[in-house]
């Protein structure tokens, strides 16, 4: 046996004695303290990432951009569905904040509708010079037999457009139509009743004009037509289809109308 074969010899039971001193569980610990502290670390796919992490920021998706179902993005929505969507809401705000201020039932610190100004001046035009033909509108009425439902006034507003014919001056002459009989109720001590006058006027709008509408600009294109028309000219013109056999005059037997 050579020098060098003694020596590694003698090293390996030198090893071998150390080790047998030492306690299985303190190499296993050891052994473990040796795997860069993996062991005390939470299974990887229950450990949170961080932003940050590895030179990577996490990725964080709203609630209000991922579906319920499966966590994707939503689709676009299509701006023709926006836009309606829209104009039904301006088309109820605007005409419940006209009737409530025409009859001195909106509070005067309430945020109003843009139009609500012109929408304003423009009746107050058409009823200071049509006084008489939207009195003898409402005498015909006989408003004070009418039921609080105000159902009678989306059959009057069907008979007003019965043509096919709409512009911006027949639908502001429905509006001051409904002006006239939320004063009227106002009068009766009927108050509760000039909320529903706006909605039925609006429902017919979004109902039956909806399109027409939409193609006009919405109440954008109202307040547009009449910065730059002769509204009177307009009125007239829409007065004369409003009263002749096509407008309120036979509007007015609404019920057997209604009721065939």
């Amino acid at each position: 046996m050579t020098l060098s074969l003694v020596r590694r010899t003698a090293a390996v039971s030198l090893l071998g004695a150390h080790t047998a001193l030492v306690p299985a569980a303190a190499l296993k610990a050891r052994s473990e303290d040796e795997l860069d502290g993996c062991a005390d670390e939470p299974d990887a796919a229950g450990k949170p990432v961080r932003p940050g992490a590895n030179g990577l920021r996490g990725l964080q998706l709203d609630g209000r951009f991922v579906s319920a179902a499966d966590g994707s993005l939503p689709s676009t929505p299509d701006p023709q569905e926006l836009g309606s969507a829209e104009l039904d809401r301006d088309t109820r705000q605007l005409l419940l904040d006209f009737y409530r201020t025409h009859t001195g039932m909106c509070p005067q610190d309430r945020k109003q509708h843009h139009a609500l100004p012109t929408m304003t001046q423009v009746v107050a035009d058409i009823l200071l010079k049509h006084e008489i033909a939207y009195k003898g509108m409402l005498q015909r009425l006989q408003l004070e037999s009418q039921a609080d439902d105000m159902s009678f006034i989306s059959c009057i507003a069907e008979t007003m457009f019965n043509d096919n014919t709409t512009n911006w001056g027949r639908i502001v002459s429905l509006v001051a139509f409904g002006a006239v009989v939320c004063s009227r109720l106002k009068e009766l001590q009927r108050e509760r009743c000039v909320e529903t006058v706006a909605q039925q006027i609006s429902s017919y709008l979004i109902s039956e004009q909806h399109d027409w509408l939409l193609n006009n600009k919405g109440w954008h294109g109202f307040v547009e037509f009449f910065c730059v028309e002769d509204v009177e000219s307009v009125i007239r013109n829409a007065l004369m289809a409003v009263v002749g056999c096509a407008g309120i005059g036979a509007g007015l037997l609404f019920k057997n109308n209604c009721e065939v």
